[in-house]
């Protein structure tokens, strides 16, 4: 009998965490809120920083960690609530301009030792770039980069004349339309890749059914192999890559993706329901836009195996920046983000307008059939934003929502601070073994242990904070009665 009640406590105890768990499929609106929380009590803290102004403090603490170099000076450049510029040295000492000749002062009063044609790199706010855009006009000539968080991106006009955009890398640039898309663009580009998580796919009527969880890698050089999958079945087959990401190539046209698989004629999906499919399954979606439909790792007439240019070596690259720059080859790269679904964010980078395409796109898309290469025209790419990956990250076990892996443990905490209390409890619900009811060691070992962790995994979580308050409200309790206990200790000697 007591067997029978000890594993219905146990029971009922694991059926209440399972119900705490339960959570929203968009956890990651807690880390948003604390994130956000903090963003903006360190804004108020920046505010009362050295310089008086967070985004400016921000700035300059980015050019005080620059490499410095043999020529050339870096200023941090913020414009204030009146429109004033304010600058900053990497020495810290700060210069306010107000007007023309005052800005033709900036350089000789922060930098008194530097030559007139030497370079001068000014490292805007966010604030400044995004919000008083207009009033650049107003700078000496320089070479303008901005900071965002601890890394910065030289500005630069995508045409003669054009609107500013920040550079990445040399092929591969960003727009300025929205400071809260950039930040999304910025924590994509800028997240290292991990090469075991990227899969392309190659679309083949017939093939496997099912992909597998990790990827399969060539024998002799361990680099990862092209996985094939029948085009019916992939959004169902897209559950088992979750939290990876998914490569497509194929001709875009309107909603529909077409491809050519190695035999038969062409044939096309619905693009809008392979996003949603990527988005149930939590995986991110490249879109390959090439110049021609045939799938990688197959072959053309020629016999000659297919391969989407700049693929191969893209998946080598540390960054994703850098994965659409080996893309992009010679041509420039425009990337824009704009808001998904809830938890999902939309990259897209085209050609840039008036810069020279690559040789293959030029020729047309005739040229795949010939030396096997299909040339990337652009790319789509359907992923998580920033909220979403950062709460991925910070989980300890994949699968179980951060908040409730860190509501646990500071429960755990809180039992370990109450033990005494949470222990004295667990007696009275599952009082120890008793060896007599036993008939061998082992049994009664396993039962032991099996208590145990039912104490410290489950119990302890659940009876912790009671267990904390109780603890707290005896030790008050201990500290007001402290004057009587010592007074009747007293009594006590003297009598």
């Amino acid at each position: 009998m007591m067997r029978v009640l000890r594993w219905a406590v146990l029971t009922v105890m694991l059926a209440g965490l399972t119900l705490g768990s339960v959570a929203p499929s968009d956890a990651h609106w807690l880390s948003r809120i604390v994130r956000e929380a903090g963003e903006v009590g360190g804004s108020a803290g920046l505010k009362a920083g050295r310089h008086g102004l967070g985004a400016l403090d921000e700035a300059a603490a980015h050019v005080a960690r620059l490499p410095r170099i043999g020529q050339g000076t870096a200023l941090a450049a913020h414009v204030t609530p009146e429109g004033h510029w304010r600058f900053v040295s990497r020495e810290g000492e700060a210069f306010t301009a107000a007007t023309p000749a005052e800005m033709g002062r900036v350089r000789t009063t922060l930098a008194p030792n530097a030559a007139p044609d030497d370079p001068l790199a000014l490292y805007l706010s966010a604030d400044t770039v995004f919000a008083r855009r207009e009033l650049l006009r107003d700078l000496p000539s320089a070479d303008l980069h901005l900071v965002v968080g601890k890394d910065s991106y030289r500005l630069r006009s995508a045409s003669a004349g054009g609107d500013l955009v920040a550079e990445f890398r040399p092929n591969v640039t960003v727009d300025l339309a929205s400071r809260v898309l950039f930040q999304e663009a910025a924590f994509r580009l800028g997240r290292p890749l991990n090469t075991a998580s990227i899969r392309v796919l190659a679309l083949e009527p017939g093939g496997p059914k099912r992909l597998t969880t990790a990827p399969r890698r060539d024998v002799k050089t361990g680099a990862a192999l092209v996985d094939q999958i029948d085009p019916a079945l992939l959004p169902d087959a897209l559950s088992g890559l979750k939290g990876q990401t998914a490569v497509l190539s194929g001709r875009i046209e309107g909603d529909r993706i077409t491809f050519r698989p190695s035999r038969g004629p062409e044939q096309s999906l619905d693009i809008e329901a392979l996003v949603r499919a990527a988005e149930a399954s939590d995986v991110n979606l490249v879109l390959l836009q090439a110049s021609a439909a045939h799938q990688p790792g197959g072959r053309n007439w020629l016999w000659q195996r297919i391969a989407v240019t700049g693929l191969d070596e893209a998946m080598t690259r540390a960054t994703f920046a850098d994965f659409l720059s080996a893309l992009g080859g010679g041509g420039e790269l425009a990337v824009h983000a704009a808001q998904g679904s809830l938890g999902r964010v939309v990259l897209s980078a085209v050609p840039t307008p008036g810069m020279t395409a690559p040789i293959t796109n030029t020729l047309g898309p005739w040229i795949g059939d010939i030396t096997g290469h299909v040339a990337v025209r652009a790319a789509t790419v359907y992923a998580r934003d920033a909220s979403h990956e950062r709460e991925l990250d910070s989980r300890i076990v994949p699968g179980i929502p951060a908040w409730i892996q860190y509501l646990y443990i500071g429960f755990l905490a809180c039992g370990v601070i109450g033990l005494a209390v949470a222990r004295r409890w667990w007696v009275r619900l599952w009082p120890p073994e008793d060896r007599a009811e036993y008939a061998g060691r082992m049994g009664y070992w396993a039962a032991r242990i099996a208590r145990g962790l039912a104490f410290v995994v489950v119990f302890l979580p659940v009876a912790g904070m009671p267990a904390l308050l109780w603890t707290g409200l005896l030790s008050i309790w201990s500290l007001i009665t402290a004057p009587i206990r010592g007074w009747n200790w007293l009594r006590g000697r003297s009598a």
